[in-house]
Formats: C-alpha cells, sequence, structure tokens
C-alpha cells in the first residue's frame, strides 16, 4: 500500500499531532500503577477511527477518548485527551490499555510512513526513539531497511513478501544505509 492510499487525516480534535507527541518509554515501576493494573482487568468497547486514531472505552468508565496511536520512524507515537496521559507522562489507562492489547495480538497498528500494519510490536520497535529520525528515508526505503536491516527478513525472503524483485530491494537498502549511514 502506497503512501498515499492510506486513510489516516489529522484529527480536529488531537491537531498537528503526529511528529509532535514526544515517542513513548515504559515508565517506572509500570506494573504498580493503576493505570496499568485497568488497562489489564478492563476490556476496551472502542475500536480504530483510521489509520492512526482509535477511541478508547474502558469497561468501567462511562467516557471514550480519543488516541493517537500509530507507529512512526521507528518508534510508537501515542497521544491520548484525557488528564491521566499528561499527570502520568503518556501512559494513561488508555494508552496502556492500547499497548496491552497489541502485545496480546488484539489489535494492529499501522506505520505511517510505509504503510504496513503490525499485529504485534515488531522487534526494531524503540519507544524512546525520535520520530523523524529517518525522515531522510522514502517511504519504501524505510520499509526495507526496518525489515531488513533492523528486523528479521532477508533480502530475497523480503522481495517476495512485497511482490519486489531482490534487486529491487537492494537498492533500497543500499540508499537507505548511505542516508542514515549506519544508524542501528
Amino acid at each position: 500500500m502506497s503512501r498515499a492510499e492510506r486513510s489516516w487525516q489529522p484529527s480536529d480534535d488531537l491537531p498537528g499531532t503526529v511528529g509532535g507527541p514526544s515517542a513513548l518509554s515504559m515508565p517506572d515501576e509500570w506494573t504498580l500503577s493503576t493505570a496499568w493494573q485497568r488497562a489489564q482487568q478492563e476490556s476496551d468497547e472502542g475500536g480504530a477511527i483510521n489509520d492512526a486514531e482509535r477511541i478508547v472505552t474502558l469497561s468501567d468508565g462511562d467516557d471514550y477518548h480519543r488516541v493517537l496511536w500509530a507507529i512512526q520512524s521507528r518508534t510508537l507515537v501515542a497521544e491520548c485527551d484525557c488528564q491521566g496521559y499528561h499527570y502520568n507522562d503518556g501512559w494513561c489507562a488508555h494508552v496502556a490499555s492500547l499497548w496491552w492489547q497489541w502485545v496480546r495480538g488484539q489489535i494492529v497498528v499501522a506505520h505511517l510512513d510505509t504503510g504496513r500494519e503490525y499485529p504485534e510490536p515488531p522487534a526494531w520497535l524503540r519507544l524512546d526513539d525520535d520520530p523523524t529520525a529517518y525522515d531522510q528515508l522514502t517511504p519504501a526505503e524505510l520499509d526495507a531497511y526496518l525489515a531488513c536491516d533492523l528486523g528479521s527478513f532477508g533480502v530475497r525472503e523480503f522481495a517476495r513478501y512485497t511482490d519486489r524483485v531482490a534487486g529491487t530491494i537492494g537498492n533500497l537498502l543500499t540508499d537507505a544505509r548511505e542516508k542514515t549511514e549506519g544508524r542501528q
């Protein structure tokens, strides 16, 4: 799927958030927090709005919350409209619920740059990375770089997976490596 085919558009509720919110990092003693306990104990009655946003409605609450939840570059970008998000440095019960669902394979998260969807966190994901770190790469270069250099795909395997020629993937990787200068 090309970048032009993506259905995500910035919402009025969270203007200009992609690239704006800081990347997430795991909180200290996260397993003991109320937000993490709620995320694991309650069900989410919400769903996807578009590629980057979801409605989260936890079973014990009577409100819904709009949450930005997507991969950009090599990191997860998230932002919730609730007060707990700001109070807990980004890990409110709604964000924690989405993380809990994702690691258990219950939701799919879209990569905003490449268009690829991930049913679980990829091995190359960094929660505290700069969302603009790979802006110099084209979507195809980034996709190949993440899958082959940082992920577990071989060049030929990824070429078959994406219906491309291995030489094309090799060229994309060469260009990506030159632009990133060996960043890992």
